[in-house]
């Protein structure tokens, strides 16, 4: 597109929707532009803000004709927080656009020719279906239009979410539709209790400040609501009123834990806890295991729709009973502890000790004795696993497990001289290591279930194991609605040689 340059005004009708979440339409049938906010079907009115060879980038100036696809946002901060970029998409829409997402990833990364990816599972909840949500505290309140309009609109403090591109500045909010009411209140209770204490906020530039984040966290298929303020550092006299507002008005409210952290990082984690009151953790079910689940855990975000997503990896397993599985990146354990009832023995492998001793923590709470589980790389874990130490080449047996301490909660069976039938796979976002790929090669087990909130990165790794294995089995599972975000479960046999 020769002709199109910066700041042109275009027209386009929107075709699709990209992975990030922009509708995509096209010049000529080919030349994509991407412009957020709209929805398959919409006839737009555009401008050009960045033009590349192959595609430009635009900023949407009006709606034509709207989409028959398109539905009015819930949320009144919808294009402002940017957490749920197509809530403005019929739900069955939603389904669609992401069941293509994955296809897309398969067939223009992973190059897969002629890829069948069957409907997405959908979530029953499309509102209310987080266990978790983190807020941030802020100094520089970003002011809507609507505010802007306001006297006497409060600059100084704000507790929401952060606005993309403008890290320092933070959307005051008073609702949020994806948790529950309860967050809500807590929310809105926690934004005035410390208003009216003129208590500081913290800043990155200076140091200093004492409030963090407020994070929530609930149990949807049991009892428990747990509050994190993540501070500074301490402040007993302050918390304890704190502690005895929440009492009062959130009877709800199971525990309440105030964390510390002096990190400039700004993620709503911290190293030291002061349980002020209940256990410091809620216990949520999945099926009919338990899992605790502590201020720093990692936990699927969607209770309900987690049942499925392990459900729909165990069925594509196919499992007799007799397997022993090896669930890599199993970090607290709950696939591995879902699945243990159905095969002989599962073995766990993460980097985290924290999440680790959480996995060992859920087997005993759980009664289940057919579980290990390591605390080691992934691709470390995977060279012991195929002899690769030392310059060696040949399969041996998996590496012993760490050696139980006095009171340890490991269960008794080891990973040591099994031969494992069954690899699950559950990497972060920017999937596994090319190395640890080399290694499932040569170790060679008979099938691999591959599970992955990200099908760009899951496509480029199931690609690089294609010399040995083929994909016979792909489901797409919502766990998000509202965002372009899919988990996907691929099922992967090993090649019959000729």
């Amino acid at each position: 597109m020769e002709n199109l340059k910066k700041d042109d005004i275009i027209e386009l009708v929107i075709d699709d929707i990209g992975a990030e979440g922009n509708g995509v339409g096209r010049i000529n049938g080919e030349y994509v532009v991407f412009v957020p906010g709209t929805v398959p079907g919409d006839k737009v009115k555009a401008k050009i803000k960045k033009k590349k060879k192959k595609f430009s980038e635009s900023t949407l100036l009006e709606i034509l004709e709207p989409s028959e696809f398109r539905v009015k946002p819930r949320c009144e901060y919808f294009g402002i927080c940017n957490g749920c970029k197509m809530q403005q998409v019929d739900y069955g829409k939603q389904l669609a656009l992401k069941q293509t997402i994955v296809k897309n990833a398969f067939e223009r990364i992973g190059g897969f020719e002629n890829i069948v990816i069957p409907p997405v599972i959908g979530s029953e909840d499309h509102y209310f279906y987080r266990n978790k949500l983190e807020f941030s505290f802020g100094s520089q309140r970003w002011l809507t239009a609507e505010d802007m309009q306001k006297d006497n609109v409060e600059r100084n403090f704000a507790l929401g979410y952060h606005i993309p591109g403008f890290y320092e500045k933070i959307l005051d909010i008073t609702e949020c539709s994806l948790q529950s009411e309860l967050s809500n209140k807590i929310l809105n209770l926690t934004r005035e209790f410390f208003k009216s204490k003129g208590t500081t906020v913290y800043s990155t530039k200076t140091h200093s400040g004492y409030l963090r984040f407020l994070t929530v966290r609930r149990a949807v298929n049991n009892s428990g609501l747990m509050v994190n303020l993540i501070t500074y550092d301490s402040n007993p006299g302050l918390i304890s009123e704190y502690a005895d507002l929440l009492i009062k008005e959130i009877p709800e409210i199971t525990t309440f834990v105030n964390s510390h952290t002096e990190s400039k990082a700004q993620v709503a984690l911290a190293d030291n806890f002061n349980v002020i009151f209940g256990d410091g953790y809620i216990e949520e079910k999945i099926g009919s295991y338990k899992f605790k689940i502590t201020p720093n855990s990692f936990f699927q975000t969607n209770s309900k729709q987690c049942k499925t997503l392990f459900e729909t990896a165990a069925d594509m397993a196919q499992f007799n009973g007799g397997e022993n599985v090896l669930d890599l990146y199993c970090g607290c354990g709950a696939i591995s502890l879902y699945i243990s009832g159905k095969v002989n023995s599962v073995h766990g492998v993460e980097l985290s000790r924290e999440s680790i001793e959480m996995a060992n923590e859920n087997a005993l709470l759980n009664n289940v004795n057919n579980c290990t589980f390591r605390d080691m790389d992934v691709k470390d874990y995977l060279a012991e696993l195929t002899g690769n130490i030392g310059g060696k080449n040949n399969v041996t047996s998996p590496p012993a497990p760490i050696p139980k301490e006095e009171g340890s909660n490991t269960s008794e069976i080891s990973d040591t001289g099994l031969k494992f039938d069954i690899i699950i796979l559950d990497p972060p976002r920017s999937g596994i290591h090319p190395k640890a790929a080399e290694y499932l090669l040569q170790y060679e087990a008979e099938k691999l279930i591959y599970v992955s909130c990200n099908p760009a990165t899951q496509a480029r790794d199931i690609s690089l194991l294609r010399e040995k294995y083929e994909i016979t089995a792909v489901r797409p599972v919502d766990m998000f609605p509202h965002t372009f975000h899919i988990e996907n479960v691929v099922r992967l046999e090993l090649r019959k040689r000729p």
